[in-house]
């Protein structure tokens, strides 16, 4: 039987093991965010450090749900949750303790959120208000670019907020909860920075249209077509276009965004052949940019057809594409001393950081701060100003080089000697080519499989990957060169490198050695056992009979095969290789052997 003194001993156990099992749960998981004190003297709150946060991925939760699921609410620092399905709810748990009766503001400082339901509880009931971008703005709670919602508050009130917000776009949820008159000198610096940022593209738009009309220069009129496209993505992204330009038409702006930004980028790069002149200096790279156009054109077009969150993510993808393509494009044009080449590309560097910056953003791989919610107006800012200067730097350069062409007939004969000259380094450079090839085979010589097998060393060492090299030695060569001469022996030399060049990889390299010895560099191999495999279908591809000059003849082939290691170089790679191929033909030819 148990005694008292076991029945206290087993009870203290159990309490002590509960202890430390409730503990460990306060450890592991996420707490709820506390009751927020407001007093008289409270400063502006981040949302990031007030709100709690719930998933409703299925968009079926009701208010009573959620307030029956209250426990279930978890809490982060980063309210930015990046492309996301279904709806967030936030709570906050208010209570003032101010001497009288004061209103409080709560905003969510990202304009292109769909829409935004609060659902402000407390003893006389709910009351209920919305805004988003889909809101009619008429129909908005504040009218206001961003979501933005009064909480009136009595002195010792308590009241809990739920914020149901449903986007198609990122769900960027920072934002902040400020009284009354913080918010309005807040709003004021916000639209102030607003509005320098769009008189800005209005004054550069306007000056670049009356050079164009002025001068008939096609790459100002291409310019003002993509910051007309991009202005308007811009007034899209800080509400100000459904503020201002398109107040009742709710669906358009939520489809504004992706529309007006992929067709900047369209324009863009209509720009960029044209003040780059990429027709006259880089035809090929030209090409791309033809192709380009009709890809981004395409992806206009998707933006209209597609999902709202597809779109986005279109937009997205696009503008990055189409940005580093021409950033790409300028350093060429660098390189070649294209007019204004210079200033283009440090502008599109600009916009290349600030878009980086947002899409990264948008999908939720960095937090949302004032740079990254506002990294493409600033971007963009500093690419505007910069492209403006450009077009200046390239018409004053452009005429400087027409006057002095038609001054100075000397110009014309440099400009034939340095085309002789760029001729003969041409002719030099394919000289050098034919300088690396084996002439019999057309393979890589000994030189060339030296230089390749360095740089492919050194690239595979780097990304921590697999190298191969496997040398080829033709069993019974020397019967056919005896029987049939040297002169049919090269031309079996030259069937054994066609079939090794139909059996690499794109990334491969095949090159002779002399005689009839062959070596193949595989890069970035998956295991041994590919690198085998590969071996036996060149085994069995070398294999087959030949057939030259009425004759049919057998080839067959030792195959040694090593793999790199991180402390080997060329020369120790292809000693592996050597000694495994003779390993293959003292186990009797015909086979591969692994080093």
């Amino acid at each position: 039987m148990l005694t008292a003194r076991n029945i206290a001993n087993r009870s203290l156990q159990i309490s002590l093991s509960s202890l430390v099992l409730a503990f460990c749960l306060l450890l592991v998981m996420p707490l709820s965010q506390a009751e927020i004190r407001l007093d008289d003297y409270t400063p502006a709150q981040n949302l990031n450090d007030l709100a709690d946060y719930l998933a409703d991925p299925g968009g079926t939760l009701t208010l009573k749900d959620i307030r029956q699921v209250d426990a279930d609410f978890r809490h982060r620092k980063d309210l930015s949750f990046g492309y996301t399905r279904g709806p967030v709810w936030l709570r906050l748990q208010l209570r003032s303790h101010t001497l009288q009766a004061r209103t409080w503001r709560v905003e969510l400082d990202y304009p292109s959120l769909d829409e935004v339901r609060l659902y402000d509880v407390g003893s006389d009931g709910i009351r209920t208000s919305r805004a988003g971008d889909t809101v009619p703005y008429s129909e908005r709670s504040i009218g206001h670019r961003t979501p933005v919602f009064d909480i009136p508050l009595q002195p010792g009130e308590q009241r809990t907020l739920y914020l149901r917000v449903e986007s198609a776009g990122s769900m960027t949820l920072s934002g902040s909860l400020m009284s009354l008159s913080d918010f309005e000198q807040h709003s004021q610096r916000g639209y102030l920075v607003h509005a320098t940022y769009c008189g800005l593209l209005i004054a550069l738009g306007l000056y670049n249209l009356l050079l164009f009309l002025a001068l008939r220069e096609r790459p100002f009129l291409n310019y003002v077509l993509f910051m007309c496209a991009f202005a308007l993505g811009v007034l899209s992204l800080n509400g100000l276009g459904a503020q201002y330009l398109w107040p009742q038409a709710a669906p358009w702006s939520n489809r504004m965004l992706p529309v007006s930004l992929t067709l900047a980028a369209l324009f863009s790069a209509i720009f960029a052949r044209s003040f780059l002149d990429t027709r006259q200096w880089l035809p090929r790279w030209d090409r791309v940019l033809v192709v380009l156009c009709f890809a981004t054109a395409l992806a206009v077009l998707a933006t209209l057809l597609l999902p709202v969150q597809r779109a986005l993510q279109t937009m997205s993808l696009t503008g990055l594409t189409v940005t580093l393509m021409l950033l790409l494009t300028s350093f060429v044009c660098v390189g070649y001393r294209v007019p204004g080449a210079r200033l283009f590309a440090l502008a599109w560097m600009m916009l290349l950081t600030g878009a980086v910056l947002l899409a990264l953003r948008n999908f939720a791989i960095i937090p949302s701060n004032f740079l990254t919610l506002y990294s493409m107006q600033i971007g963009s800012s500093l690419e505007m100003i910069l492209l403006s200067f450009a077009l200046a730097a390239r018409f004053n350069e452009l005429k400087q080089q027409r006057e002095a062409a038609l001054q100075n007939n000397e110009r014309v004969l440099e400009q034939r000697v340095a085309e002789r000259t760029q001729a003969l380094e041409e002719a030099n450079q394919r000289l050098s080519e034919q300088a690396m090839r084996d002439p019999l085979t057309g393979l890589a010589n000994r030189t060339a499989l030296q230089q390749h097998l360095t740089q492919a060393l050194s690239r595979n060492q780097r990304r921590q990957e697999l190298l191969a090299v496997m040398l080829i030695d033709l069993d019974g060569f020397k019967p056919i060169n005896d029987l049939y001469g040297h002169g049919f022996g090269d031309l079996v030399l030259a069937q054994v490198a066609q079939r090794l060049n139909l059996q690499m990889r794109e990334s491969d390299l095949a090159a002779r050695l002399g005689g009839d010895e062959f070596v193949m560099v595989c890069e970035s191999v998956q295991s041994a056992e590919a690198v085998q495999q590969l071996a036996e279908r060149l085994l069995d591809r070398l294999n087959q009979p030949m057939t030259l000059e009425g004759h049919t003849v057998h080839v067959a082939a030792s195959i040694g095969i090593a793999l790199s290691q991180e402390e080997d170089d060329t020369t120790t790679l292809i000693r592996r290789a050597d000694a495994a191929m003779y390993q293959a033909k003292a186990a009797g030819r015909n086979r591969t052997q692994l080093g």
